[in-house]
């Protein structure tokens, strides 16, 4: 028995060798490739601006933007990172998720520049717990580490090809996003209307960019919105993060100072607003519907879709090949059925379905 066992971890090993000799071989392979056809900068510039700026679509994919205490962050998203890497040429990329323990999953992207044999690896780490500490389920965290695995892969080509190579043809990307004064009637009603397939209201874009009206949303102001609605589809945030925390900063109000009260005064004073909490406490508890435990009108989560959403959602079901029979086979409902709640949930299976 012992020499079958060592025998099996010698033929183990002899494998595991001639693998990495073929990978090595590869690789050495595809380096003297890269010394033989050294890539061009003026090529690679101009391939990468005529992809950016094909057309208004392609330019918007290549920003991202999160709402970060009271500013928004902007930058370059996967896409943008797809297209430098495809232009710059002679590399190896890719991504995988290299730990999965915890409340967190850690991806590592890694970008190797074959021609100048420079490789960079980037490790990103996504929590993989609901707000009550509990793990999401297999489906979820597959999804989070697809959405982590493209973040690694995107930090990991812009760090591997200088940013002086490619920041202005970012810049030029944006500017087509931006479009001039003369269209940014329409493009502030496009943007409405595409933030409103989210659930997103005009009240929270308002907070989110700490303005107080339409008639202050300005072109730089779009494309900071078009970067947060990237970054919500890529995985690099939730609507709830991106909108819920301004507009409740929004409608925080500052308190006065008041005015200094006597303390037999003040003891009155706070009995009366006991007696009358629990008075208006109770008045709202008599009034609630019969099926509503909690009192007052049902939370945002439990909201069904709005038409706007399921429609976005049906073209985006059709533009992947899935019927409503296979929403159902996963959800267990139709999309009228869903409410808001299950809307980040299916846009994430449409994105990966299996």
């Amino acid at each position: 028995m012992n020499d079958d066992f060592d025998g099996k971890e010698v033929a183990l090993v002899a494998e595991s060798g001639l693998a990495s000799t073929l990978s090595r071989s590869e690789i050495d392979t595809q380096i003297s490739t890269a010394k033989k056809y050294p890539r061009s900068i003026t090529h690679f510039r101009k391939e990468a601006l005529a992809m950016v700026t094909l057309n208004e679509r392609i330019a918007e994919g290549c920003i991202y933007a999160i709402p970060r205490g009271g500013k928004v962050i902007e930058g370059a998203s996967a896409r943008f990172a797809e297209v430098i890497a495809s232009a710059w040429g002679n590399n190896r990329a890719g991504a995988r998720v290299i730990s999965d323990v915890g409340e967190f999953i850690t991806a590592q992207g890694v970008f190797h520049d074959l021609e100048r044999n420079v490789c960079i690896t980037y490790e990103v780490q996504r929590r993989i717990t609901d707000s009550k500490g509990k793990r999401y389920n297999a489906d979820m965290i597959g999804v989070t580490g697809n959405a982590a695995c493209s973040i690694a892969l995107r930090n990991a080509i812009l760090k591997g090809v200088p940013k002086a190579f490619w920041d202005d043809l970012y810049e030029q990307a944006k500017a087509v996003v931006r479009g001039d004064f003369a269209t940014l009637a329409n493009r502030r009603a496009n943007i409405f209307e595409r933030c409103q397939g989210f659930g997103i209201t005009k009240e929270q874009i308002f907070a989110s960019m700490g303005i107080t009206g339409e008639a202050d949303l300005t072109l730089d102001h779009i494309v900071h919105l078009r970067g947060i609605l990237n970054a919500i589809k890529d995985g690099d945030t939730t609507v709830e993060l991106a909108f819920s925390a301004q507009e409740a900063g929004a409608q925080t109000q500052i308190k006065q100072p008041q005015r200094k009260v006597e303390p037999a005064k003040a003891d009155a004073q706070q009995g009366e607003q006991a007696v009358s909490e629990k008075t208006k406490a109770a008045d709202v508890a008599s009034q609630a519907p019969a099926g509503n435990e909690g009192g007052g009108a049902p939370t945002t989560d439990e909201k069904p879709l709005t038409a706007s959403q399921i429609k976005m959602l049906n073209a985006k079901m059709e533009a992947a090949t899935l019927s409503s029979q296979d929403l159902i086979k996963k959800f267990g409902k139709t999309l009228e059925e869903m409410t808001q709640a299950n809307f980040g949930e299916v846009q994430s299976w449409i994105q990966n379905p299996f």
